[in-house]
């Protein structure tokens, strides 16, 4: 992780505890005798607190890029300093989308690659393969979790009785 990550990393958590509740737990790092790690007991509040992040970082990014353009600097040097592709559309009507409009740019998307991230449960340890929320039953979406994890069984019994189906 950089310095700079680190950093956001450390204001996020006081974003957390001091505009959302959020509670930090210091807990022993299994395997060590006196090493420790602090942990937010529920992310949600660090999720907010990202959130206030980006967007009030994506409010600098536009203040700095109004200064830049107010300086003379094209809409082509500011999507340079942005780090745009040179992918087909010009950089600067690229950077003009995503700052002023809004949008972001396309990305190419690989074939047969299926979006995806990855998290370790709590409930069961086991690291698990997130495709998202957009198929019904909890085992289309998430996949890695142990027979026994009460977290997926949890998902799988609310998916049952919203869904009114058996599954097996």
């Amino acid at each position: 992780m950089s310095a700079i990550s680190r950093r956001l990393q450390t204001l996020m958590e006081e974003v957390a505890i001091e505009q959302f509740e959020g509670q930090v737990v210091v807990e022993p790092i299994e395997g060590y005798q006196i090493l420790t790690r602090r942990r937010l007991v529920d992310p949600l509040p660090a999720v907010r607190a990202a959130a206030v992040l980006r967007d009030a970082a994506r409010r600098v990014l536009v203040d700095v890029i109004e200064a830049a353009r107010a300086a003379g600097r094209s809409w082509g040097e500011i999507g340079t300093a942005l780090g745009m592709p040179d992918d087909g559309d010009p950089v600067g009507e690229v950077a003009f989308a995503l700052i002023v409009e809004g949008r972001e740019p396309q990305r190419t998307r690989e074939l047969f690659r299926v979006p995806s991230t990855s998290w370790r449960c709590t409930a069961c340890g086991e690291l698990v393969q997130d495709r998202g929320p957009f198929e019904s039953h909890p085992g289309d979406n998430e996949s890695g979790h142990t027979d026994t994890c009460a977290r997926h069984r949890a998902d799988v019994q609310a998916w049952r009785a919203r869904t009114g189906w058996e599954d097996e």
